[in-house]
Formats: C-alpha cells, structure tokens, sequence
C-alpha cells in the first residue's frame, strides 16, 4: 500500500516464497506474521528464514506479528526487528 510516497507491507499467513521480497523492498514498514523462532510450519513464516531474507527486502523498519508461543519465548533473539505487542503504537513516516 502507498500513500503520499510511503509504502507499508504486509503479510497475511504464508511460507516463504520470493515475491515477498519484492513486496518488501521499496517498504517503509513491513508488518510480516512470523509463527516460529526457527520451526517450519506449513503457511507461516519463521523468523530464521525471514532474517536470512531481510537483506534482500531492504525495508526501512520490519515489525513481527501473529507469533506463537515458541516465537515469543525467543523475542530476546530477534535482530532487526520489532516484534508487535498488544497496545505497541508506533509513528508512520
């Protein structure tokens, strides 16, 4: 989505594929759902493959949601990133 020359990113439930990096790349913020710390689960993404991406997405700032509990007991290990919590407000462009 743009909107006066900013780009927001999201993603819904998916996997891995490349067409989220070129979804990602022009993004001032990219909002991606990030299940499990380094777990693959079918139709979600997982924060050891998305960080290994995050050079080729280029975002300016990446917030994580839609984390399970294996995913929330590693936040002390995520790089890079926000990780989204209930009432986190955060100022766009």
């Amino acid at each position: 989505m743009e909107c006066d020359g900013n780009v927001l990113a999201y993603t819904g439930d998916t996997e891995w594929i490349d067409t989220l990096i070129k979804a990602g790349q022009r993004a001032d913020l990219f909002i991606a759902e990030c299940y499990t710390f380094d777990r693959k689960v079918r139709y979600h993404l997982d924060y050891s493959t998305l960080r290994g991406k995050l050079p080729l997405i280029g975002a300016k700032q990446v917030i994580l949601t839609h984390m399970s509990q294996d995913m929330l007991a590693h936040s002390a290990s995520i790089e890079g990133c926000l990780a989204a919590e209930d009432g986190l407000e955060i100022t766009l462009f």
